[in-house]
């Protein structure tokens, strides 16, 4: 029977004694290998950690009043007709400016319908010929006109989820009394399981498919990645083939949205194929930058005209056979790490029934992956070969 001990309980004793103090090492996991979980590091450390309140966490988004309008008929004369639902993006008193530079001047709006007048400027009409788009240049009103009808567009609700993710280390009493060569034997499982946990994450991260599981006497969730977030700005290099006109293409729709006018920048995770067409491509142009505080990651900067690109090497991607083409442009201010308040990485040793002969010890980590504003993001896949 074990004797009862006198005296105020604290973390002397259940740290040294029992070890069934729980230890923080997230950070100390993200220093194992960190090419190998690139996106974690960054999330955690320049995108920023954030406490979730509840397993399933939510940001609202909003966008700005799209600026063009479908025309769906065509000909020179009034109404015109644009696609479905589009007639809500204008306001009687707005200007469209047709492809020839033609000012139309909007005077009704119906479903599908705009009743104007056409030619205001001394631009001829514009034939459409076939369906087209026109520009939404604002107001033109009359002097003493009341004020302009206010449009505005719906914030939305997104959200994911936090995952919860464990890996044990499980001896027996006698292997773990026992001399190994190489050291420690529980030690060294302790530290190969961290570099798997982590690296788990990472993989969640990247390629995970949200969902929420109520089926079973617990709930069960799963964390959304990058690939279940990005869909808009998303090439694949047909043939597998990259030239730096594809890369200057796909940089076009990647810094079209930004969240800085100056000197936009964007963090590019790409595989080992992809850093060698950069440096096929840039020679000694490339610039590595070892003054960031990203736990020894080596970040080299490629310039070009639309922005810059941060990037880090992972070689991780190369492990699969699909996966292995793609890599990821990240808009850093807008990718976070989530983590369930109290609930991020922790080590626990001795978590056994005391009446086994075994010691386990579990890395525990409870998180998930925030992409907010996708448009800023962006997926290059497809790349298995580079050329000039």
């Amino acid at each position: 029977m074990v004797e009862p001990i006198v005296g105020m309980r604290g973390t002397k004793y259940t740290g040294a004694t029992e070890g069934t103090i729980q230890r923080d090492v997230a950070d100390k996991i993200l220093l194992l290998q960190p090419d190998d979980a690139p996106l974690l590091i960054f999330t955690r450390n320049i995108g920023g950690k954030e406490a979730s309140d509840a397993p399933k966490f939510e940001w609202l988004e909003d966008v700005l009043l799209p600026n063009v309008l479908s025309i769906t008929g065509t000909g020179t004369g009034s109404p015109i007709t644009c696609a479905a639902g589009e007639e809500t993006r204008v306001r009687v008193g707005d200007i469209l400016i047709a492809p020839n530079g033609e000012s139309i001047l909007v005077t009704v709006i119906a479903s599908g319908s705009l009743t104007v007048e056409r030619s205001k400027g001394g631009i001829a009409a514009y034939d459409f010929a076939t369906p087209g788009e026109v520009v939404i240049c604002g107001n033109a009103l009359m002097e003493g006109s009341d004020y302009a009808e206010f449009k505005y567009t719906k914030k939305e609700f997104l959200d994911n989820y936090v995952q919860i993710f464990k890996d044990s280390v499980e001896l027996t009493e006698i292997q773990n009394a026992s001399k190994s060569y190489g050291g420690n034997d529980r030690k060294f499982q302790q530290m190969k399981k961290a570099i798997e946990h982590k690296r788990a994450i990472e993989q969640a991260f990247l390629f995970g498919d949200k969902f929420e599981d109520l089926t079973g006497a617990q709930a069960r969730r799963g964390t959304g990645g990058l690939i279940n977030f990005i869909t808009t700005n998303v090439t694949d290099i047909v043939g597998g083939v990259i030239t730096e006109a594809d890369l200057e293409t796909f940089c076009r729709t990647l810094f079209r949205y930004h969240p800085t006018v100056v000197a936009p920048t964007k963090l590019f995770i790409c595989n080992p194929v992809m850093l060698s067409a950069f440096t096929f491509w840039a020679k000694n142009a490339l610039v590595i930058d070892q003054n960031e505080k990203t736990y020894g990651m080596r970040i080299a900067r490629y310039r070009s005209a639309h922005g810059d690109l941060d990037i880090v090497k992972h070689w991780l991607l190369a492990d699969f056979n699909v996966f292995s083409s793609y890599s990821f442009a990240l808009d850093p201010t807008n990718v976070k790490y989530r983590y369930m308040a109290g609930l991020d990485t922790k080590f626990v040793t001795d978590t056994q029934p005391k009446s086994v002969t075994k010691t386990v010890d579990e890395y525990r980590t409870v998180c998930g992956l925030q992409v907010m504003q996708q448009k800023t993001h962006g997926i290059l896949k497809g790349v298995t070969g580079f050329a000039a």
